[in-house]
């Protein structure tokens, strides 16, 4: 059985330092490809290469020839089908099995996610071997019915995400155990998904290609739930943005000058305030700074009276500042002031000590909580 022969040496490499490269590298990969995965792009295709899935096997110290040596001898997994022969999607299930051992579900998932999005542009391949027109795709998306998970999504990401962690939730006891016959299902399991949702988009796509039925986006069309727009509601650009800013926040690429603005008070520590930010970022589980950025900004559209085009402005960052000081009720300050305070409970040790005076307390709350906001300003306007 693979998990007998290789579980081991994953067990032996896949240390907590090297957990850590591959969760950013998939990280990495997601921002080189955000044009695509972070709208609702399915008229270009990303490519998946050797490097990418290199980021598995250098990580877990074995090779793909290993994998392919092994699946050849397996009894449960048929060489001939190119899917479950496929030595990656194995090389994920028995690392995401020794994650799960490891008690490491949020990068498990991610892992499978990160297989799916490999599935999703080869079905994607298989689908448009001519190519994709961007108005008759477009169309074909905005006249979807409410059956298609796509209508709920902000993004080709979210849709992939969404799809790998309902299989992940579905097939997790099979993953823990990842005897080969696990391995064939859960691979398969998988592959049914993507492609079978994709090729029903794919056969709406052909029809209206026939029937030459496109999106003119250059219309002034209403903007009601019923047409498609990149940009339709807030709600959309909302998600957008946060994901744009998460993804930048994990991978630390944003400018540390930012650390220094958000210094108001002169007993805030500038290399303190790194120290808890990063660790804050480096240990987010469960998207938490995620739905806090949301909450930022869905405070200010609500609040302000202010369009989204307001948020790469100065207003954004002059508006968020005097609110911090208000006692509103609105569910979006009250989940910012909750955060912030169980990120000070939490992470205070990495600055020097654990009980820090309410002074001290309140100003490095508010030089996160500026610190969080200078990053969705400056986001905003290379967005």
């Amino acid at each position: 059985m693979i998990r007998d022969h290789l579980v081991p040496r994953i067990e032996a490499n896949l240390t907590m330092a090297r957990a850590t490269v591959i969760n950013k590298g998939i990280v990495r990969y997601v921002d080189k490809n955000s044009d695509i995965l972070m709208k609702m792009n399915w008229s270009e295709r990303y490519s998946f290469a050797d490097q990418d899935r290199a980021l598995i096997y250098d990580n877990i110290g074995i090779d793909e020839r290993t994998f392919q040596e092994e699946i050849r001898e397996s009894k449960q997994i048929y060489s001939g089908n190119k899917i479950q022969s496929n030595p990656f999607y194995c090389s994920v299930m028995l690392t995401a099995h020794v994650l799960l051992e490891q008690k490491n579900e949020k990068l498990a998932q991610l892992i499978m996610t990160y297989m799916c999005m490999q599935m999703y542009t080869s079905a994607h391949k298989g689908f448009f071997k001519y190519g994709v027109n961007d108005k008759i795709m477009n169309y074909t998306i905005a006249h979807l019915d409410n059956s298609f998970r796509v209508r709920s999504v902000p993004s080709l990401f979210a849709w992939i995400d969404d799809n790998a962690e309902q299989t992940f939730n579905a097939y997790k006891d099979r993953i823990e155990r990842c005897d080969d016959a696990d391995i064939s299902w859960v691979v398969n399991a998988m592959w049914d998904r993507i492609k079978g949702k994709l090729r029903k988009i794919a056969n709406l796509y052909y029809k209206n290609h026939e029937a030459g039925n496109y999106l003119n986006e250059d219309d002034d069309q209403t903007q009601d739930s019923e047409n498609y727009h990149e940009a339709d509601n807030n709600s959309y650009m909302v998600e957008r943005l946060a994901n744009k800013v998460y993804i930048k926040l994990l991978n630390h690429q944003f400018d540390e000058r930012f650390f220094k603005y958000a210094i108001t008070r002169s007993d805030t520590s500038l290399q303190k305030l790194k120290n808890l930010t990063y660790d804050i970022i480096d240990s987010d589980n469960g998207n938490l700074l995620k739905s806090y950025l949301i909450s930022n900004i869905e405070y200010f559209l609500i609040m302000s009276g202010r369009g989204f085009e307001y948020i790469p402005r100065g207003e954004y960052i002059a508006y968020m500042k005097a609110a911090y000081a208000s006692n509103t009720e609105l569910k979006q300050m009250v989940s910012i002031k909750d955060q912030l305070e169980k990120w000070l409970t939490e992470h205070m040790t990495v600055v020097g000590r654990q009980n820090y005076g309410k002074t001290a307390r309140l100003g490095y709350k508010k030089a996160l909580y500026m610190f969080f906001n200078f990053i969705i300003n400056r986001e905003a306007k290379l967005s």
